[in-house]
This record gives C-alpha cells, sequence and structure tokens, in this order.
C-alpha cells in the first residue's frame, strides 16, 4: 500500500503536534483509494479527549461529523493520525486498536525525530506503508 499525501498536509499535522504538545494529537484521515494506493484528500484534526502524553481517544461526536462530512463530500476513511512521543512505530496499544479498524492506515508522527511513518495490519500482521508526497 502506498499513502499519498501533500506536502501541505505533513505540515499542516506537524503542526497540529506542536500545537497540542505534549499532549498527543490526532486526525482523521480521508481520501479515495484503488486497492494499491490511497490518497489523502482531506485532514481533519479532532480533539484527544485522554488530553494524554502516551494515549489517545478521538471524540464520538467529532468522529461521527467528520465522517457525515466526508461521506458527503464522497470521500472514503483511509485512516487515523497520532502524534507519539517515541519513534514513529505502533505502541503495544495501537497495535491492540489496530486489530478493530481492519485495514485503516495508521500514520504516526514521532515528535522526537519529527518522522512519519505509516502502518497497516491486515489478517493480524502489521505492515510498514510506504508514505509518498509532493514536493513543496
Amino acid at each position: 500500500m502506498i499513502l499519498k499525501l501533500k506536502a501541505q498536509q505533513l505540515s499542516f499535522l506537524r503542526e497540529e503536534a506542536r500545537r497540542v504538545h505534549p499532549v498527543e494529537a490526532c486526525a482523521i484521515l480521508f481520501g479515495k483509494t484503488n486497492g494499491r494506493e490511497a490518497i489523502v484528500k482531506r485532514v481533519v484534526t479532532v480533539p484527544n479527549v485522554l488530553k494524554s502524553t502516551t494515549r489517545f481517544e478521538i471524540d464520538p461526536k467529532a468522529f461521527f461529523d467528520a465522517f457525515t462530512q466526508a461521506d458527503e463530500g464522497g470521500l472514503e476513511f483511509i485512516g487515523l493520525f497520532h502524534s507519539h512521543p517515541a519513534p514513529a512505530y505502533p505502541s503495544s496499544v495501537d497495535l491492540k486498536f489496530m486489530r478493530l479498524w481492519g485495514d485503516a492506515v495508521w500514520l504516526i508522527l514521532s515528535s522526537i525525530y519529527n518522522n512519519f511513518a505509516a502502518f497497516q495490519m491486515t489478517h493480524g500482521k502489521v505492515s510498514q506503508v510506504t508514505v509518498k508526497t509532493d514536493k513543496l
């Protein structure tokens, strides 16, 4: 799987992570998929209701509203974004919840190394997703 984002979208997510630091930032990714590629068209930041530095939970109403707007705009759910106070790799808690999200892509920003990485769980196995972006 290849996850395609615009450089502006990645900058937006970095800024959101800086804005809410040390709390984990979170967002929902919407766009179009064609089986091998997921192209992000909309990034919706949402509050981390846990206000935690090591875990995130998205407010259910914000989640519902984001999904409703995306559906009205003809966009598909691609995955979730969150920041980590660690390397950009799924935590044990992330792995637990990834099982519930089918083939959703999890985009993670390391607030330590300032790098993005994406992952997907398929049939109980985690694989890294290639992140591609346009240049600014």
